[in-house]
Order: C-alpha cells, then structure tokens, then sequence
C-alpha cells in the first residue's frame, strides 16, 4: 500500500510538472503571437490587428497565472498547508476567468463602435497573412492545451485552452475585416466582433463560475458521486454508505464517506475492506487524490440464513450437527424479526473426500447467506465465513422452526472461533 501511494505521488508530481511545462509553451507562444501582430499592424496600419495584439498580450498574463498556480502546486502538503496548494490553482483560474470576461466586455464595446466606422489598411498581404497564421497557431495550442488540461485534470489550463480558441475566432474576424475593408463593406467587423465576443463572454463567465465554485468546495458533478457510491456499493462487505462528500482542490479531488459493515467484523478486516475502497476509487478515478473513509458498525434488519438439516421437511425439518457434509439445507429469509420466505437445497459437496466444507462455504456464498446456524464447524470453514462476513451461530433445538425461533429472540449462541479442527 505504501509503494502504491508512493507511486500516486510521483505520478501527480508529473501531471503538474506537465501543466508548468504546457504554461511556458503557451506563454511563448502568445509572446510570439503579440509581437507579429503588433509590428504587422503597426506597418499596415491595421487598428483591428493591434488590437488583436493587445488580445494575445492577455493571453501572457492568463499564462503566467496558470505557471505560478501551476509551480505552487507543487510544493509538499505541510503543516500550515496539510492539504497542500493545490487551490492556488483555484485562484488562478479565478483570476484568468476575470481577464477572459474583462476581454469579452471590451470587445463587445469594441463591437458596438466598429459599426460605424471604416478600417483602411495599407498592407493587406501583410495583415491577412498574419491574421490567417495567429488563427491556426491558436488552434494547434488551444488543442494541446485541452488534450494537457484533461490528462492531467488542470482547471487552470482547461480556461485558458478556451480562451485560445476564442483567439482563432478572433483572428478570423481579423481576417474577415481586413479583406472587406479593401472592398468599403461596412458594418460587417462590427456585428461578427459583437457575435463572438457575446461567445467569449459565455466562456469566461461559465470558467468564473467554475473557479468560484471550486474555491467554495462544491462537489465535482454529479456523475462522479454517482460512480463513486456505485464503486462502493459493490465492494464486499459493505452494507450501506452515507455522507459522500467530494471537493475539489486544484487539478485533484478529495472526498470521504462512512460505511456501514457488519459489527462482528474484526478490526483487521474493517481496515481491509476500507483499503479496498480507497484503492478501487483512486484507480478507476485518476483525479482522485485522497479518500477517507469512516467505519460504522451496522445490523441489518433482514437476513438470509442457512441451517444443515437431514431432510427437506420445511420448518419441521430436523436439524442435524454436520455442516460440510449435511444432506440438505434449510435457506431462511427473514425480515424484523419475522419469517418471509423458506426453501431447501441438496448440498452438492457432502460426497467429497476432502475439503466438503470449503466447498459448502462456496455453495452458501452463491445463495448469498449472511447467516449460518450449526452444530459443529471446522477452522478452515469457519474463517472462510468469517472473512466473507456471514455471521455463525450455534445451533439450538431440535427443528429448524425452533432453531429459527430461538435466533429471531436473540436466544442462539454466536460462535467466535471453530468448534473442531476439520469439517
């Protein structure tokens, strides 16, 4: 358990290391991107391309944002931080949703204004060349943007893998505008920049919402608590779950819940089925960094219950003391204290020359029982049972409606070790 947590850490280590390193790509990038622009614009006389310019200068600032939430992150969890600094990058993302809205705002009045006036661009080669070329820059880092942000959970780098592509449409409205210019067609770079930016601005205010909600610990989705308790509810031994809190904190996602097992179960196996969970979570949840979970003992007011018997009579069967190698046995299912419904079964196993009673143990856990009432049991089966969390009583009386009688009032003897040594 230690060297797979070991390796859990090393592994999230890695992730952010990839997050700081697709950061700086980004950031040089949109450096690149800033500079083409602003000195094509500036040649051309291009207003729309500066100011695209100063779009991709932006796009800087949001980078180094998520390169500092990013490399903080990394450092270890300590004892003013014992959940580490992973919601720095929380805070990141808060503050690249603002510039993102900020920038959808402006453009937006931007929009507004360009509709009533007329670019004239001296240089249009120039000017549409770069603006057809920043789009296309855009769409390949926007894209490996998204596929870092998804492999590695980054909240951070998923807005900014938005905000890229709200570049590409940028730059097609760039295009656009400058090769209509040439031709004196008005109002046309004002209403596409007021459609897009109207787009934009549903990105950034979506990502705000997103960041403030992660800050205020809200629960993932949905979905994945769905998953989760499914996730639980199939592991062995447990009974029923309550309280699944899940909370994000950076890329990661920490969670807890109480289970309910048996309380006959020893210390050992309450911990086991508790490792159990922890490792099925974080395996089959990659973003999953830490699961606590809380054990509550728990009875349940149904149960299934298996008696050896001679012969199928019903109720009126006479017990008797052997369990591998009974001839029959008497399937009870009751409910608050009361008697739903009752079968029998041949033991297929009471023939065999070795081992009859591990094989019976596998026949009861196939009828999913949960309680053995018998005479005798060997070491071999009685742990089998046990460590399959059903429940074993001694046997008292002569039929299977006393014995069942005797159990429903609490009366039985519940057996903590094995009664002989074989079966």
């Amino acid at each position: 358990m230690a060297l797979e947590e070991e390796a859990d850490g090393m592994n999230k280590e890695t992730d952010l290391k990839m997050g700081v390193k697709a950061s700086l790509i980004s950031i040089s990038i949109s450096l690149f991107l800033a500079l083409a622009k602003g000195i094509a614009g500036f040649l051309s006389g291009s207003l729309v391309l500066i100011s695209d310019a100063l779009e991709s200068a932006s796009d800087i600032i949001s980078g180094l944002a998520s390169f500092f939430s990013l490399k903080l992150s990394q450092r270890k969890p300590n004892e003013k931080f014992p959940y580490g600094y992973y919601k720095a990058e929380n805070i990141s993302a808060l503050f690249i949703s603002i510039i993102i809205t900020y920038g959808a705002i402006r453009l937006l009045f931007d929009g507004y204004q360009r509709i009533f006036a007329l670019a004239t661009i001296q240089h249009p080669i120039i000017s549409l060349t770069v603006a057809a070329s920043s789009g296309l820059v855009a769409f390949v880092n926007s894209a490996y943007l998204k596929r870092v942000s998804k492999e590695i959970n980054s909240q951070s780098l998923d807005i900014m893998s938005k905000d890229r592509l709200k570049d590409v449409f940028v730059s097609f409205i760039v295009f656009i505008t400058i090769l209509l210019s040439n031709y004196k067609i008005p109002y046309i770079e004002g209403l596409i920049t007021i459609i897009i930016s109207m787009i934009v601005l549903k990105f950034g205010l979506f990502s705000l919402r997103d960041s403030i909600f992660s800050l205020m610990d809200v629960s993932p989705n949905k979905i994945l608590v769905k998953n989760i308790e499914k996730q639980i509810k199939l592991t062995p031994g447990v009974e029923s779950l309550n309280n699944l809190k899940l909370r994000r904190s950076g890329p990661f996602i920490f969670g807890e819940v109480s289970i309910k097992i048996k309380k006959f179960a020893n210390v050992n196996k309450a911990h086991e089925i508790a490792d159990q969970i922890e490792r099925k979570v974080k395996k089959k949840f990659k973003d999953v960094n830490s699961f606590t979970i809380h054990i509550e003992p728990y009875e349940s007011l149904k149960h299934k219950v298996a008696i050896p018997i001679k012969k199928p009579k019903g109720l009126d069967s006479v017990v008797v003391e052997h369990f591998g190698r009974a001839d029959y046995f008497l399937f009870v299912e009751t409910e608050r204290k009361s008697i739903r419904r009752f079968y029998s079964k041949p033991n297929p196993n009471k023939s065999k020359s070795v081992r009859a009673g591990l094989s019976t143990v596998h026949f009861l856990l196939k009828e999913k029982v949960d309680i053995l009432i018998t005479k005798e049991i060997g070491e071999i089966s009685f742990h089998s049972m046990r460590d399959n969390l059903i429940d074993i009583y001694k046997i008292k009386g002569r039929t299977a409606k006393e014995v069942i009688d005797n159990f429903l009032k609490n009366k039985l003897e519940r057996l903590t070790k094995q009664t002989r040594k074989k079966d």
